[in-house]
Order: C-alpha cells, then structure tokens, then sequence
C-alpha cells in the first residue's frame, strides 16, 4: 500500500509540470468601448409617438388654454384603467 501511494504521488509530481505548461489561457480583449453606446431622444420624441386621440387632446389644450380631457367613460374609471395612484373603481349602487 505504501509503495502505491509513493508511486501515485511521484506520478503527479512528475506530470503536474506539464500538465500546468499545457495550460494556456488567451488574453482577455475589452469590448465595452464597441458595445456601450448612448442614444439621445429628441425633444420632441413624445408629442411624435403620441396616439391621435391624445394628440388631438394637446391640440385642443394648446387651443383653449383649457385642460379638456377626451375620456371613454367616468373619470373614476379611466383613472382606474390608467393605474393612477390613489384611482379606484367601484360601481354606484
């Protein structure tokens, strides 16, 4: 048993150094210069990408000075459906 374990230890010694030669580990490249980049939005990127009823909303706003909301249904319930803070929708009995 003692000359096994002398031999199996000397045989690791013996390939661990080539073993360890083999290892070859490339350079690590850096691409966060290629993939990191920032796009700008424009200023008017919100009024551009509005739907028609709220865009025909900002011009009548823009119009009569006026807060005029087009809703389909109760305040309450376009609050609801909008998730608003604080919105909450029960029928009235």
């Amino acid at each position: 048993m003692g000359k096994m374990m002398v031999v199996f230890f000397s045989g690791i010694l013996l390939f661990e150094g080539k073993a360890h030669s083999q290892l070859r580990l490339l350079p690590l490249k850096d691409t966060t210069g290629k993939a990191f980049s920032i796009r700008v939005l424009p200023q008017n990127f919100y009024n551009q990408h509005l739907s028609f009823f709220c865009q025909k909303e900002l011009q009548l706003q823009k119009l009569t000075s006026l807060p005029i909301f087009i809703r389909a249904g109760s305040k309450e319930y376009v609050d609801y459906l909008e998730k608003k803070p604080n919105a909450s929708w029960l029928p009235k009995q």
